[in-house]
């Protein structure tokens, strides 16, 4: 019966140091992340407000050159050819935000993303950059952003992984297209036979 009691208290007393010891160390996480949240919070509200100025840039050139461009032209004719139904005109922010592009390095842009396929836009981005060594850049740009959608995709969306690892960034001369769509085949040959 003894044996018993001391069993039942000494079970009794590592449950209570159990539950203490995880009620305790929860306790620690907060002070860590507080200080690291307010040092972040700081610097990233500095370069988002440096990194305003180019997006104005790119904005307003994007909505200059999307009037008369014969990319937008190109990318029209893309779309139809295609059958994309669901085609949205892509920002010239998002040409900064997304592709990490920089406004010195368009001549002219164009683009949609299309919301039928799978878990990620279909995308189709056209650029013209001002000389070759800046459509060099612009196709690294848009090869990271293939890289990006396939490191996403990795872990839940098999069929983008497959279609990022099967889409290429296309460059022309001063010309770079990104296809990351179903249709990509098609839309290189539009592409290349429309500068041609």
């Amino acid at each position: 019966m003894k044996m018993k009691r001391i069993l039942s208290i000494t079970v009794a007393l590592l449950l209570l140091m159990l539950a203490l010891a995880g009620c305790g160390g929860g306790s620690e996480e907060p002070a860590e992340t507080e200080p690291a949240e307010v040092t972040e919070t700081t610097e990233p509200a500095e370069t988002t407000e440096e990194t305003a100025e180019p997006a104005e840039e790119v904005a307003e050139a994007a909505e200059t050159v999307a009037e008369t461009s014969e990319l937008m032209a190109l990318a029209d004719k893309m779309i139809a050819d295609a059958g994309i139904t669901d085609a949205i005109p892509v920002s010239a922010e998002a040409l900064v935000n997304v592709y990490g592009l920089d406004a010195s390095q368009i001549a002219e842009a164009a683009g949609y993303n299309a919301a039928s396929g799978g878990a990620f836009p279909q995308e189709i981005i056209l650029v013209k950059a001002t000389n070759v060594d800046n459509a060099a850049a612009v196709a690294q740009a848009f090869t990271n952003r293939l890289n990006d959608i396939a490191a996403q995709a990795e872990s839940y969306d098999p069929d983008s992984l497959a279609l990022a690892k099967k889409c290429t960034v296309v460059t022309n001369g001063d010309f770079v297209g990104l296809f990351f769509s179903e249709h990509h085949e098609t839309l290189v040959d539009i592409f290349q036979n429309g500068l041609n």
